[in-house]
């Protein structure tokens, strides 16, 4: 049976874009994972656009797969984020999915140095431990602008934000 074709949930109408993302909160040794495409100057938490049939969890396992090459244990959601802003002259409203995550596989720890590079589709990502510290993660920036302090406290049960940049 042939493999059926793979769909984001991406929506675009005229020069604005909807799309829905999971991200994965990958903790070790006081750090928080964090990636960014090459071309980009902000970091993100490890992820990507969901996909129709796809629950978030299950998008995130698959990406973990695709991008970090293991396996990983999804576990709790704990926030959920939309986040409205620009992007390549766009404006996007993002709905985010962040849960919990552990790979299988141990991760190589470096605080300072890359850890991990890898190809997704025609943009190379690269992946680094942050501290999870307000003081750490200052030196990145990292989006959606909530998660930096969302990382930091953890607070218990699942939290909702709005965030929207100014136009």
């Amino acid at each position: 049976m042939a493999e059926a074709a793979r769909t984001m949930i991406v929506m675009d109408s005229g020069t604005s874009r909807f799309q829905l993302r999971a991200g994965a909160l990958i903790r070790s040794n006081d750090h928080i994972l964090i990636h960014r495409a090459l071309t980009d100057n902000f970091w993100s938490l490890p992820g990507g656009r969901v996909e129709f049939h796809e629950a978030g969890a299950e998008t995130l396992a698959r990406e973990i797969e695709e991008e970090i090459g293991c396996k990983a244990t999804v576990g709790p959601l704990r926030f959920i984020i939309e986040n409205f802003f620009e992007f390549a002259g766009r404006r996007v409203h993002e709905v985010g999915f962040y849960y919990e995550a552990e790979l299988l596989q141990s991760l190589p720890f470096h605080e300072t140095d890359i850890v991990h590079r890898a190809q997704d589709g025609g943009v190379e990502l690269e992946f680094r431990w942050a501290p999870a510290t307000l003081v750490g993660l200052d030196r990145f920036d990292l989006v959606p602008a909530p998660i930096r302090n969302l990382v930091v406290t953890n607070p218990a049960g699942i939290q909702h934000f709005v965030k929207r940049n100014a136009a």
